[in-house]
């Protein structure tokens, strides 16, 4: 006979099954939280506020965005894995905080491919390499590594943060080149720009979105970009292995992330209210505006290009030493 332990136990499980039903039917039921694990206007927080004005329309719900910065990412991302699995807080999501921070903090507090739900990616973008003419007055890649191997451990480099995307396009340079350049981080890519345009240092790798405007007003030079072809935002600048660079290609791809454990049906829902969202004409010009490349993947596609670039940027990081 079943004690009265179990039957209560059955009973409470029975009465769950419509409850988790009924949620999934009403959802959404107040607005999408979106959070931004980085600060106010990269295109991290753009493509966030994007599909936020996006979601009224496409789930009956606004979208609300919340810049939760700190820790190349992990604060923010944090805040989405620990929040209820009920398909009302997502995360803006790239390469970075989803697959870099796995090697670069030890004690992350999470698994990027468990504990989150991949919603889709919308957008890569190219990484750029720049200088300030007054202070690095190169006008190729071949003159930087030129001056760079003559003077070892002379010439330093901007980033906007240990183990971001510029950071780790410094170091593949560095590797394929075969370069000693010195790394000087920054809390973000607007302090990393400031100092860049004052001079303090003489050169960078950032998302061309975050530079492009120093580019057009002469302020900055573009010697490289890192994709496989040229950037439609800098037609004229090469690529970094058309400026002599072997075996060199990297994009920094954007997208969205549930909570692990948020339903299948919801997961559902919410991938295609992004994906027609980003996939909307105004919307994709508007992302080639911002200096990016709309790139619409799967939840799927999304998960498998996890797995690849975990692959591919372990032994990158691990090679170059690169901790919190």
């Amino acid at each position: 006979m079943m004690n009265r332990r179990n039957l209560l136990a059955a009973t409470a499980a029975g009465l769950a099954v419509p409850d988790v039903a009924r949620a999934q039917a009403n959802w959404p039921e107040r607005p999408i939280r979106i959070v931004v694990p980085y600060p106010p206007g990269a295109f991290n927080d753009s493509l966030g506020r994007l599909v936020g004005d996006g979601m009224q329309a496409a789930v009956g719900q606004p979208g609300v965005v919340e810049n939760r910065s700190g820790a190349g990412g992990t604060v923010g991302s944090q805040v989405v894995v620990q929040s209820p699995p009920d398909g009302h807080t997502i995360l803006v999501c790239n390469s970075a905080n989803l697959v870099f921070n796995t090697f670069i903090y030890p004690n992350l507090g999470y698994n990027t491919q468990r504990d989150l739900a991949p919603l889709g990616v919308s957008a890569r973008l190219a990484n750029v390499f720049v200088v300030n003419p007054a202070v690095v007055p190169a006008t190729s890649m071949a003159e930087v590594i030129a001056r760079a191997k003559a003077r070892p451990g002379a010439l330093n480099y901007a980033s906007s943060g240990s183990g971001s995307s510029p950071h780790l396009a410094a170091e593949l340079f560095k590797a394929r080149a075969g370069i000693d350049i010195v790394h000087v981080p920054y809390r973000g890519s607007a302090p990393a720009v400031t100092d860049m345009l004052g001079g303090s240092v003489g050169m960078m790798f950032d998302n061309i979105p975050n530079v492009l405007q120093h580019i057009q007003a002469g302020r900055m030079r573009a010697l490289a970009v890192t994709g496989t072809e040229r950037d439609p935002a800098l037609p004229d600048v090469p690529t970094m292995q058309e400026a002599g660079v072997p075996d060199y290609s990297m994009y920094v791809w954007f997208g969205f992330a549930a909570t692990g454990a948020t339903p299948a049906p919801i997961v559902a829902r919410l991938a295609a209210a992004i994906r027609g969202i980003v996939t909307a004409p105004a919307i994709q010009a508007r992302i080639r505006q911002l200096g990016a490349e709309p790139w619409v993947q799967t939840p799927e596609e999304m998960k498998a290009l996890m797995a690849r670039e975990h692959e591919v940027w372990g032994p990158v990081i691990r090679n170059a030493g690169i901790t919190a």
